[in-house]
């Protein structure tokens, strides 16, 4: 009996690690990515993730309301397709996880105004 108790928290470890390695496998097939930024919504209310200082417009590829309850400035992990080379660029979104909350003050001034003279915010 003591010998099946110890075995369960070891099948459960494994199971979890074949699962990751299985999802790592087919992202990598797939062509996706993930991407830590800040999130920023376009005042015609478009969202765009803030990555390395370059913005991306992204496109919700679910069916799910991704966007719904994140500010602009919040720390976000994005699961998406290959990133498009456009000022500002696109992708197309299929998972998004909040890390922390932020504001407008997290986002770099110059990515700001960039965005304001092309008439985004």
């Amino acid at each position: 009996m003591a010998k099946k108790k110890r075995l369960v928290p070891i099948i459960a470890v494994i199971s979890i690690s074949v699962l990751f390695v299985i999802g790592f496998f087919l992202f990598g097939i797939r062509g996706y990515g993930c991407s830590v930024g800040r999130y920023l919504e376009a005042s015609d209310g478009s969202s765009m993730v803030v990555v390395d200082n370059e913005p991306v417009q992204m496109s919700n590829q679910t069916n799910w309301k991704l966007f719904d309850g994140l500010d602009t400035g919040d720390k976000i992990w994005v699961v998406h397709d290959g990133m498009e080379n456009y000022y500002p660029g696109r992708t197309g979104v299929y998972a998004i996880l909040k890390l922390s909350d932020g504001n407008i003050d997290d986002i770099p001034q110059t990515v700001v105004n960039q965005l304001a003279e092309l008439g985004w915010l």
